[in-house]
């Protein structure tokens, strides 16, 4: 195979960010005994995950047009699982994890990729129709729901905008999107309903769902309640001043008033450490790493590869602005973990898998030659 098909900056700023990850990881696990282990769980989940994108690399992206179905399926089957079996896992009141022993694995997490498979594959067509818009909301919304029961707000939000956005990029009939566009405003406003308890609507969130959106429309309710996750995270962003305070010297996060530090407020601890050019620089990455997302999706040689390559962009795009925003009080708290960066198998592997597909795709925009 030519190597001068692959995209190896995509390779490079993918690295950067997974060791930028493990050093955070590091600095706030090193002198705390209980949490000593993530950095070296993260190093092995790091080295499978790079094997993974290196695999997916090698294969075919094409194959996945062909199994969509059957990949939504099993994935349907997972999300089940955690609900009529004993091996759920039940963490701060959600039931989101299935307890392998050695490995929790999230379900929600692989949907966000079966999802763009899955859409990518039903709106990969020379003349899309109301049909296949109904179709491809269909299989948003199943998944949506389920995991909306476990509770997990946060992927059943990013798994909704990510499906979406395929959608309204693929070419559908202005009347449709239209349409589209007018369901969507209507389930924001019944969701808003919900949240200031407006029957009929007051029983669709949870009660904490309820306290994050009201806690970001006014953060200053409940700063020692509802609200103190998110000031101890400003506190712990405005710290890092220009330079940041150092690996390992954050207040924040050594003295654990950063609540979920490692996987939902990891970049608190980032922003704290390096500052605002540490952040700057690692916002940098993630810009560098989306612009040659799309940039794949312009060269596929297939409007599946094309709308693939889009959704990846959306997923990171989405997953960077809630995750980021919700650390600076800009965005609802909604446990949203940042891409390549926050500690878990599960997102890692995701993630990777996605960049692999989507360095396949890149491979493949030309004949190959072997």
């Amino acid at each position: 195979m030519k190597i001068q098909t692959i995209d190896w900056i995509l390779y490079v700023v993918t690295f950067l960010l997974v060791v930028f990850g493990v050093v955070v990881i590091y600095s706030i696990t090193y002198f705390q005994e209980a949490t000593k282990n993530f950095t070296q769980h993260q190093i092995i989940y790091a080295i499978i995950g790079f094997c993974l994108i290196f695999l997916f690399s090698i294969l075919d992206y094409r194959f996945l047009r062909a199994s969509a179905y059957l990949l939504y399926v099993i994935a349907i089957i997972f999300l089940l699982f955690l609900v009529v079996t004993p091996f759920g896992k039940t963490m701060l009141g959600a039931t989101r994890w299935i307890n392998l022993g050695f490995f929790q694995f999230q379900p929600g997490e692989l949907f966000k990729i079966i999802t763009i498979i899955v859409i990518a594959r039903i709106c990969d067509q020379n003349e899309l129709s109301l049909k296949h818009l109904i179709i491809a909301l269909f299989f948003i919304f199943v998944p949506v729901i389920l995991i909306m029961n476990q509770p997990d707000f946060g992927t059943a939000l990013i798994i909704t905008i990510i499906g979406l956005s395929i959608i309204f990029s693929a070419g559908f009939k202005t009347k449709y999107l239209l349409i589209l566009s007018g369901v969507v405003v209507l389930i924001i406003a019944v969701l808003l309903l919900a949240v200031f308890n407006v029957r009929p609507a007051n029983k669709i969130l949870r009660d904490y769902q309820k306290e994050r959106v009201q806690t970001f429309l006014d953060a200053n309710k409940d700063p020692y309640g509802s609200g103190y996750n998110v000031a101890q995270s400003i506190i712990a962003v405005g710290s890092g001043g220009i330079f940041g305070r150092g690996l390992g010297y954050g207040p924040q996060s050594q003295l654990n008033f950063i609540p979920s530090k490692q996987t939902d407020f990891i970049f608190s601890v980032a922003a704290e450490a390096f500052g605002f050019v540490g952040g700057t620089i690692l916002l940098g990455l993630f810009a560098v790493l989306i612009f040659r997302l799309l940039k794949i999706a312009s060269l596929a040689k297939d409007s599946f590869g094309t709308l693939f390559c889009f959704g990846i962009a959306s997923y990171f795009i989405f997953e960077i602005l809630i995750n980021v925003g919700m650390t600076i009080g800009i965005m609802p708290v909604t446990g949203i973990p940042l891409p390549l960066i926050s500690y878990g198998g599960t997102s890692l592997w995701v993630s990777l898998i996605a960049l692999g597909i989507c360095q396949s795709v890149k491979i493949r925009h030309k004949k190959i030659s072997f």
